[in-house]
This record gives C-alpha cells, structure tokens and sequence, in this order.
C-alpha cells in the first residue's frame, strides 16, 4: 500500500522536494540529508521513474580536474526494470561480471552495516572509466565506488557514493553523512 502510495504522490507532485536547508525527500519514498554544496537532480533515463519503478536522486559534489563526485540514492520498487532483488543488485556490482576481471576491476567484501537505523549489506569496488566519454582520446580514470543496499518489504534501496578515486577520501565524510541520515519511508 505504501508503494502505491510513493507511485501516486510522485505523479501528483513531479517527483521530489526539498524540506529544509540540508534535508532532501523524494515524496513518499526517502529522506536524507543533503551534503553542503552540492546540487540535487533527477538521474537521467530514457523512461521515466513511474515506468521504471525505480525513484530517485543524484547530488553531485564540487567538479575537479579529475571529475565531481556523486551520491545517488534510489528506491526500487517491486517490478522495477532493472533489479528485480536486493540480492540480484548485489551480485551484479560487488564480482566481476561472468567471474571474469579483465580490467583490473577490486571488489571489496559484501558486510553488514547500516544506513541510518536500517540494517544494509555494504561493499566497495574500484572501477574504470574513459573521460571525456565517446571520445577518441579518453583518458582511463579509477573509480572508487561504495555502496550500502537496504531491503525493505516492498523492494529495496541503494545508497552509492562515486568518486574519481583521487578524491574518494577527500569526500567520504558527505557520504557517510547522507548514509547515516537516511530514512525510508516505505518499508
């Protein structure tokens, strides 16, 4: 009932508010707080949340030479398009995809942890990507990438912190704040 209630107020409302100075919530979904100068968006999709059933916010932090970090927060709703289970999400970002690392890629151990009161299963991961993308002459950049999952009865959140790896601790402390402060409002 929950759900249906996120799905209908995000209809009603075009997605998200901001509560006060430093807090964000996605209508029916999520609250959390929101780091000190950096700007909230919609991610980007060809469909929209309601078609994907995954809902969701992006803050991306100061730009460097070296890129700008970024926190997303999503709430996938059951019968979401992209993972079906917390578990699913979990396989497909913390091992190398078919057991195979042909890029290097590090994965840190899935663990317990928390994200706000909510208990979550936590991991990191160094990645690689090409920057400027599409380009010719791209530049092979590591990405750190720390992820706490949290599932709830009516599918799942992912709280995923990004950073060109260069920056990764310079930043964390936003991230751990925005991962402590979280709330879920479906449950």
């Amino acid at each position: 009932m929950r759900t249906l209630f996120c799905l209908f107020s995000l209809f009603l409302s075009g997605a998200a508010a901001a509560d006060a100075p430093g807090r964000f919530t996605k209508q029916g979904c999520f609250t959390v707080a929101t780091p000190a100068g950096w700007a909230a968006s919609l991610p980007s999709s060809a469909l929209s949340e309601k078609e994907r059933k995954i809902y969701g916010v992006e803050f991306t932090g100061p730009s460097a030479a070296a890129g700008a970090p970024k926190i997303t927060v999503n709430y996938y709703a059951p019968g979401n398009k992209l993972h079906k289970t917390p578990q699913r999400y979990i396989k497909l970002h913390s091992k190398p995809p078919f057991g195979v690392n042909a890029d290097k890629k590090e994965y840190g151990p899935v663990t317990n942890g928390l994200a706000g009161n909510y208990h979550a299963k936590v991991f990191d991961r160094k990645v690689f990507e090409y920057v400027p993308a599409g380009s010719m002459d791209a530049a092979k950049v590591a990405v750190y990438e720390r992820f706490a999952v949290v599932p709830v009865k009516q599918g799942f959140y992912v709280l995923r912190y990004t950073v060109p790896e260069a920056l990764a601790k310079e930043h964390l402390k936003a991230y751990e704040a925005s991962l402590a402060s979280f709330k879920p409002l479906i449950k």
